[in-house]
């Protein structure tokens, strides 16, 4: 019987279209979406629709999440981990919005 397997440090391809996704206003509504409940549910939609991977996405201090449910699991790529420097640099003026920190959560089924 297959069973789900998290995988540490994945996402899916940025190029890679979702098969199926949900998006979640956490202004209105108190959702977690890495909580056991929400997860078992999306388990559960996932193998509705033949989908074989379900990767979350959340930006810390943000009101918004999303929940993207794949069919390939060979469309998941691994996320850089980012490189920290000993020497803080000033920011040049002008330069481009700070890039945000998203936090990704992953599950396979195999």
């Amino acid at each position: 019987m297959p069973t789900w397997r998290e995988k540490v440090q994945r996402k899916l391809a940025d190029a890679c279209v979702p098969r199926f996704k949900m998006h979640f206003d956490l202004r209105d509504n108190n959702v977690n979406v890495h909580d056991t409940g929400f997860l078992d549910a999306a388990k559960v939609i996932c193998e509705k629709r033949g989908c074989k991977t379900i990767v979350t996405e959340t930006v810390p201090g943000s009101n918004f999440s999303r929940v993207l449910l794949h069919d390939e699991p060979r469309d998941l790529e691994v996320i850089p981990v980012p490189v920290s420097s000993k020497r803080k640099r000033k920011p040049k003026k002008g330069a481009g919005a700070k890039k945000e920190n998203k936090v990704y959560k992953c599950w396979v089924l195999e």
